[in-house]
């Protein structure tokens, strides 16, 4: 199964728990996996027609319940990560190629209420930038994983400016370079990373627009 459609069926499954079924409208589940409806939409429709999962139109949205298909495929996945876990994790790989980005990464970096708190928790002052790395297809699951397992955060904000939303992160290395991958408040679903690191990226690595790239999380 697609990583994609498997995360769909694991929110699924916490709706439902022991319940059977449960009711569930596109925005709510869209909203869980940080999706648009049609996208979410269409991950439903693929898991039904897949036999995975079983939909009845009820009054304002529609129910769902997970086929017994659907629950040997979460027991497979139960026992596969029971197995991994009781070893040592093994870094995420995601491989890409350098972008320039926007130019937000360094006034965000540069405001000292983001600065203290990376500090505090990474161990190193962020270079006042980031490195925006394209994702290949491959990496796009993984992007997706990461993004909904729980994460470090350091705390929004409020200067006499304007208002800092909270930003997640997982450590990471980008060749021997210690890193942090970081998914600000305003992320939603995108094939993009930024990446945060004591240092220039570009320049110590002598990195350019379209340079291959992999950076090893450990999550």
């Amino acid at each position: 199964m697609d990583p994609e459609s498997l995360m769909v069926l694991m929110a699924l499954a916490k709706e439902i728990r022991g319940a059977g079924e449960a009711e569930i409208t596109l925005r709510q589940l869209s909203d869980r996996l940080g999706v648009s409806k049609q996208t979410a939409s269409r991950r439903l429709q693929d898991l039904e027609e897949s036999g995975m999962i079983r939909r009845i139109t009820a009054p304002g949205g529609q129910k769902v319940g997970i086929t017994p298909k659907g629950f040997a495929a979460l027991r497979s996945l139960h026992r596969e990560l029971s197995t991994i876990l009781q070893t040592k994790p093994q870094p995420i790989e995601l491989s890409g190629t350098v972008i320039t980005g926007l130019g937000e990464g360094g006034y965000y970096l540069s405001q000292e209420g983001y600065l203290k708190q990376f500090q505090e928790m990474l161990g190193f002052r962020p270079y006042p930038g980031t490195l925006d790395i394209k994702l290949d297809e491959g990496s796009l699951g993984l992007r997706e994983m990461l993004f909904r397992m729980p994460m470090e955060e350091v705390k929004g904000f409020r200067t006499e400016e304007r208002e800092f939303g909270p930003v997640k992160f997982v450590r990471a290395k980008i060749g021997k370079n210690a890193a942090a991958v970081i998914f600000p408040a305003r992320t939603h679903h995108s094939d993009v990373v930024e990446l945060i690191a004591p240092v220039n990226l570009r320049k110590s690595l002598g990195l350019r627009d379209g340079s291959r790239v992999t950076v090893r999380v450990i999550a």
